[in-house]
């Protein structure tokens, strides 16, 4: 294995647009078959699907309006879908939907914005709708996820949030990083061997160039989607500073890996670009 080493990213980026025609470029997420899976592909509501030097398609009609993807390892995509103020989640094989979550003690959730999975195999998501600096009323939630990905139990991991946003956990599981978009900051905790969090603390404060997605490369080194600037940023996580920043288009809402390629939806010009990184 290559020791990390920044030098290793690219001074400069050519972004190919592989994807148009998406209401509103959001959640891309890889796939074992090998697919890029994101949403409102043609118009709100759907998920769309690409596969490199193919050609996109409606996948799946979520039945609300999907934010976030991610894909579970066991044949699931899981949807943060905000509209329909629920996680749910389809079957690669059969497209079949099926909701996960759609209350926490009684009651709706605000609207889920994004998710991931942590070294258990639950489901982590913000539920960031109508929260704000002035109005912290967002939440991380943990959905504890029988054998079939199901959900047993959901735990409000933190709350008191202004829009809690993209969401990663460190390569090796000991932390996990937001995207605090309310307050433009990096924000990390501690993570237990149950995947209850603590010790929250501030990596990054960001100036106001809202952040949104992020994700880790093989480095350990955080990407992260900037709306506002328009840009990609990559962070080293250990001493909380910006290593490269990259221009991408207005509003630049999340990204995923796929073989050594970066996928940055970009809601601005609705579009999917690739970019290669570790070419």
């Amino acid at each position: 294995m290559r020791e990390k080493e920044n030098f290793l990213l690219p001074s400069a980026i050519k972004p190919e647009v592989v994807v148009t025609d998406i209401a509103f470029a959001e959640g891309p997420a890889a796939a074992d078959d090998g697919y890029i899976y994101f949403v409102n592909y043609k118009r709100l509501g759907t998920i769309g699907r690409y596969f490199p030097g193919g050609s996109p398609e409606v996948w799946a009609e979520t039945g609300g309006q999907a934010n976030g993807l991610k894909y579970d390892p066991r044949g699931f995509i899981v949807v943060a879908d905000f509209g329909g103020q629920r996680i749910t989640r389809f079957s690669l094989k059969t497209r079949k939907m099926e909701i996960i979550t759609s209350e926490y003690e009684g009651s709706p959730y605000l609207g889920p914005n994004d998710l991931c999975l942590d070294p258990h195999g639950d489901i982590v998501f913000t539920d960031p709708t109508g929260s704000s600096i002035d109005n912290p009323i967002g939440s991380i939630y943990k959905i504890k996820t029988a054998k079939d990905g199901l959900a047993k139990t959901v735990i409000r991991l933190d709350n008191k949030l202004a829009f809690p946003n993209g969401l990663a956990f460190h390569p090796d599981g000991s932390k996990l990083y937001l995207a605090e978009s309310g307050t433009n900051r990096l924000l990390s905790y501690s993570v237990d061997e149950d995947g209850l969090l603590s010790d929250k603390k501030i990596v990054m404060q960001f100036p106001t160039d809202t952040l949104d997605g992020i994700s880790f490369d093989q480095f350990s080194n955080l990407w992260i989607a900037r709306w506002t600037n328009g840009t990609i940023d990559v962070v080293d996580i250990s001493v909380g500073s910006l290593i490269k920043s990259y221009k991408l288009g207005e509003r630049v809402t999340n990204m995923c890996w796929l073989n050594g390629y970066l996928y940055v939806t970009i809601a601005g010009n609705g579009t999917i670009v690739r970019i290669p990184v570790w070419q």
